[in-house]
């Protein structure tokens, strides 16, 4: 989709809907002004997976509902049986309709740490979980991502959790009722202070209080275009006009592809090192399957 979208120049936008949003251009515009001082590192928790996973595939036999063409619903994916664990809405746990909690949740939460810290692809990934599964992701992940030193940027941890793996609330944190993160945000650690936004980028504010007290009432220039919506956007793109920032081409295609290198991590059990050149896994050859599905005869394009 991405090669598709240099080469036809046609207008794309991908779902993560706080790209568009007021609170990633302000995370952004307060790192680049100083206001946490340079940044190390990034926590990101979820609450996901809200679906079943860390299961087997299941043997019980349904009838298909007449409200689904199975056939066309499976797609490419190898041919099984119909049953409600797979849908709707509990395929994001399976490796062959989903991507896990990552695949469904990350391209929100990564997504303004990617674009202010310009990312890139990783170096170094560490995958931390419990039981692993052969066809579903496991029930709690733990991943650390190393992005190494760039320009003026130095070496970046960026570390997620799932699986209601949260982290601790920060010691700055006194009165829990300021505190509407316990399962799902983003922190983010600089060496003068610290940013708290929820996992679309909304809502930031520092958490020292006289620090936020001081940016709220004398912000930094808008360094970044205000967009009315995620949708005004994508219709204005669409027209010819300017591209929705989370094009396939320029953001989402790369931020999707570095996200999902934490799965190959993940199901191999393994440190990944990574060239930040190419995001190909320079230290252990990974399963095909884990890189590429292989399509089922009918749904080849």
């Amino acid at each position: 989709l991405v090669e598709t979208a240099r080469k036809t120049k046609v207008a794309t936008q991908m779902g993560n809907q706080g790209h568009a949003g007021e609170g990633t251009r302000q995370i952004r515009e307060w790192v680049e002004a100083g206001a946490i001082g340079t940044v190390r590192e990034i926590q990101l928790w979820t609450n996901r997976p809200i679906w079943p996973q860390a299961i087997e595939r299941p043997l019980e036999e349904y009838y298909t509902p007449p409200w689904i063409d199975w056939d066309l619903w499976l797609g490419p994916a190898p041919a099984r049986p119909y049953n409600p664990a797979y849908a709707p809405f509990k395929w994001r746990g399976w490796w062959d309709f989903g991507t896990g909690a990552l695949g469904d949740i990350a391209c929100h939460s990564m997504d303004a740490s990617f674009w202010t810290l310009g990312l890139g692809y990783p170096t170094r990934i560490e995958p931390e979980s419990t039981k692993l599964f052969g066809e579903t992701a496991p029930a709690v992940s733990r991943i650390t991502y190393t992005f190494a030193a760039k320009g003026n940027r130095p070496e970046v941890k960026v570390v997620w959790r799932d699986g209601s793996l949260y982290p601790p609330r920060p010691k700055e944190v006194t009165d829990p009722a300021l505190w509407p993160f316990d399962t799902s945000g983003q922190l983010w650690i600089g060496d003068q202070g610290k940013l708290v936004a929820g996992i679309y980028g909304e809502d930031p504010r520092l958490l020292d209080e006289a620090r936020q007290a001081e940016i709220t009432a004398h912000p930094p220039a808008q360094k970044y275009a205000r967009l009315e919506s995620v949708y005004a956007e994508w219709i204005a793109a669409c027209k010819g006009g300017t591209p929705a920032g989370s094009n396939f081409a320029d953001h989402a295609g790369p931020l999707t592809e570095m996200v999902l290198l934490g799965n190959l991590a993940l199901r191999t059990a393994q440190v990944l090192e990574i060239d930040p050149h190419s995001g190909e896994v320079a230290n252990t050859k990974v399963p095909a399957e884990y890189v590429r599905s292989e399509y089922r005869a009918g749904w080849t394009v």
